[in-house]
């Protein structure tokens, strides 16, 4: 259902939505441009942000005044605003303190006196906290703000009043995001967002019939969302059945108490199930959700989301379903998507839990997160959300593409949905990549003055790449987040599901071409698929036969070539080799292809980044295996069960630690087996663009890249890319063998602020911490 938040007690109260509006009153200019300038400097982060000046000092405040006000500053994010008080004391004064107390009055309504004691010539701070209903008054107001007035009552050295007036705005720290469409066993989910620097705390009710539920206590970390189900009262219920199943207007009203105390709420229609009996109203069985529409276009929640809410618990892991939805973003359509968030949840009490999962990267910590942030919000208002400043922090949303896939297909009759798990989603950001090309050389351009000029990058990238399962032995499409900018002018963003390879075939690791000896790796046949064919890419996964070959048979003699000699080690047959451990037969790399072309055919951006894992935790077998309804499938084994299997591979590592631990087979989706899929890196090569002369930046494509064009049209998926051209001296967009190997280039040494530690030279160990300990990862991951 379509949703709305509305400020209780505003100017049309049922409809006026509480991010809109400006400021209001007049403003005297030379303050103005001064408060600007104060809050331009602050970054305007906090939650209520003073917005103009009213009026002018009174006569009290001349130079001979016993006190005077020197600011107001803008208030905190527990709506406490800050009056800087001096006491000039000159003449007969001039050693004497000031006294007093600061009163905030805002519609008729006064807040506790603060106090203040100044020395003479001196000034001081003096925190004035507004009430609950002080903010109500400011919040409900048109554009959320008002004029306040500041008291400030001298008691010595003499009794003397001065006053300031200035325009305030209240921004709430919280906002209800959703309710669900229908009541599940006298329950309704509703969905709230914390948008504050601060944690939310308070109550969430349910008014539905002129009936208001008891409040549901909720808690909410900073930058979080978290849906809570509120009981509803048997009277409510009642009214519900009544009306048939026609439904009743409802709202949900979070009354916030922290960071600061204050009501917001949200407008929606709400009904109780049918008879489950009634072929009118039919039940899906397969959905626990709460009244989650797998059907309706306008539901709240993707896919992604709602499928199990995108997560639930194993044996092995501490965190609840509720935690991991807290993390919940909210997309352009603006539906719910699993987002990013540590492996390991620290609670409000100062205690943790684990999720058993990592997604890569910490997006918030690419120089380009902001822009990506601000692209997402202007694909929202071509979409009709309205997504506010305290939206864009919520981070990626997982599966957006594949959301959008579902709804091309089914427009355009094609029938092809790919929707992927939650613990695949892996974010990879490098800042400040210097680009290099063939034989490491640095690429250059001529930049607006003349002058040659070394490339360089930012990227914020997001594939989904699952290495626990059999899927990627066969299914080729995931999707892929891409987003950079370059010292070039280089521009792009973009969300494709994009192939690697084709479908119903990956290519043997251990043929990877990466000497002499191997010009082409070695494609393997699978089955299982319906996906479509790709245009270029692969998928390299460890087989049976490289590792039997390498590990359980292996030597330990690593060779230059097929013929040739080399020096004993284990790099061919240990992922935990300490030099090039990407040498390992089993290392598995997937190659992805992305090429956005224009409705007339022509290619205008091209990207073939790698990703590796060093850990996976499954390899390929053979054809065998089946389906649950009895049709073909690939059947995979898992690395970690070797340490309890023969072999010459017992005397390497990670194996001869595991075998050592454990007399018996360790889970392979424990977090003591090794094989987790934690330890990864990534090719990072330069992108192809050829758009200097295109109709513009902002594109809209199919979910698979094609038909590009200026506007958009259904199941598209808006696109930026710049109005520039680097073919002159980008030669290719596939990276270089040679790079990998100096360890200089293609991402290997990436600036990407990561909190996990390096590991092997060539990779990142995002299962555990900087110390080495375990964040509790495990498969699937």
């Amino acid at each position: 259902m379509r949703f709305r938040s509305v400020v209780p007690g505003s100017a049309g109260s049922g409809g006026r939505p509480m991010w809109r509006g400006g400021p209001d009153g007049e403003r005297t200019r030379g303050a103005a441009r001064r408060l600007s300038r104060s809050l331009l400097a602050s970054g305007l982060a906090l939650g209520v942000v003073l917005v103009g000046i009213v009026g002018a000092p009174v006569a009290a405040e001349a130079a001979s005044a016993v006190v005077r006000v020197v600011s107001v500053s803008q208030a905190d994010a527990q709506g406490r605003v800050s009056v800087r008080v001096a006491c000039p004391a000159t003449g007969k004064l001039k050693k004497k303190r000031c006294t007093g107390t600061v009163v905030a009055k805002v519609a008729g309504v006064s807040s506790a006196k603060a106090r203040f004691s100044v020395r003479a010539k001196k000034s001081a701070s003096v925190r004035v906290q507004l009430s609950a209903r002080q903010l109500q008054a400011v919040h409900g107001a048109r554009g959320s703000q008002r004029a306040v007035s500041f008291v400030v009552s001298a008691s010595k050295p003499r009794k003397v009043t001065v006053r300031k007036s200035r325009t305030v705005k209240v921004a709430a720290p919280l906002r209800v995001i959703s309710m669900d469409a229908q009541a599940q066993q006298g329950r309704v989910g509703v969905t709230l967002a914390c948008v504050s620097s601060r944690s939310c705390a308070g109550g969430v009710s349910v008014t539905v019939g002129g009936t208001t539920s008891g409040a549901t206590k909720f808690s909410i970390a900073a930058k979080r969302s978290k849906t809570y189900r509120v009981a509803l009262t048997s009277a409510q219920l009642a009214g519900l059945r009544a009306a048939a199943g026609s439904g009743l207007g409802a709202r949900a009203t979070a009354a916030v108490t922290a960071p600061l105390r204050l009501s917001v709420s949200g407008a929606g229609t709400l009904r109780v199930p049918g008879d489950p009996t009634d072929p009118t109203d039919p039940t899906d069985p397969t959905d626990p959700g709460g009244g989650h529409d797998h059907d309706d276009e306008e539901s709240p929640y993707s896919h992604a989301y709602r499928e199990g809410s995108s997560w639930t618990p194993s044996e092995y892991d501490t965190c609840t379903t509720e935690e991991h939805n807290s993390y919940a973003v909210t997309g352009p359509d603006g539906k719910l998507y699993p987002g990013w968030h540590p492996p390991v949840h620290e609670r409000e009490d100062g205690t943790t839990c684990t999720f058993g999962h990592e997604h890569g990267d910490d997006p918030r910590k690419s120089d380009i997160y902001a822009w990506a942030m601000s692209q997402y919000a202007a694909e929202a208002a071509e979409n009709g959300v309205e997504l506010g400043e305290e939206d864009r922090p919520l981070g990626l949303p997982f599966g957006y593409g594949s959301e959008r896939l579902s709804e091309y297909s089914d427009l355009t009759g094609t029938n092809v949905h790919r929707h992927e798990d939650d613990p695949g989603h892996k974010v990879v950001i490098s800042n400040n990549q210097k680009m290099r090309g063939p034989n490491n050389a640095a690429i250059g351009f001529r930049n607006a003055f003349g002058s040659q000029q070394e490339l360089e990058c930012d990227f914020l990238m997001k594939m989904h790449q699952g290495s626990h399962s059999s899927d990627a032995t066969k299914n080729n499409t995931h999707e892929l987040f891409y987003a950079v900018q370059c010292n070039d002018g280089t521009r792009i963003f973009s969300t494709t599901m994009t192939n690697y390879g084709n479908a119903n075939e990956l290519h043997s690791s251990c043929t990877r071409p990466f000497s002499s000896g191997q010009s082409a790796a070695t494609r393997v046949p699978t089955v299982g698929s319906t996906l479509p064919v790709g245009a270029g890419g692969m998928r390299l996964i460890p087989t049976a036969d490289c590792i039997s070959r390498f590990t359980t048979n292996g030597t330990g003699v690593y060779r230059t070539s097929d013929a040739g000699s080399g020096t004993t080690d284990d790099r061919r047959g240990s992922p935990a080799s300490k030099t090039n451990g990407w040498w390992w037969a089993g290392y598995e790399q997937w190659q992805s292809y992305t090429s956005i072309t224009d409705t007339a055919g022509k290619e205008i951006v091209r990207y073939e980044p790698w990703f590796g894992v060093q850990n996976p935790s499954r390899s390929y077998v053979s054809n065998n295996g089946r389906k649950a309804d009895g049709t073909p499938d690939t059947e995979v084994a898992y690395l970690n069960d070797l340490a309890w299997e023969s072999g010459n591979h017992l005397a390497w590592e990670p194996w001869a630690s595991q075998r050592a631990a454990s007399d018996t087979k360790i889970d392979r989706r424990s977090p003591e087996a090794w094989f987790n899929g934690a330890i990864r890196d990534a090719w990072i090569t330069t992108a192809k663009v050829d758009n200097g002369a295109g109709a513009g930046n902002v594109l809209h494509i199919t979910p698979w890249g094609t038909q590009a064009q200026t506007e958009p049209f259904e199941g598209s998926l808006r696109i930026f890319v710049s109005r520039t051209s680097n073919t002159d001296y980008v030669a290719s967009t596939v990276p270089s063998l040679t790079s990998r190997h100096t360890r200089s280039g293609e991402g290997l040494n990436r600036d990407s602020s990561v909190s996990a530690p390096r590991s092997m030279s060539f990779f990142y160990d995002y299962g555990t911490d900087a110390q080495g300990n375990s964040l509790g990862v495990h498969a699937p991951n």
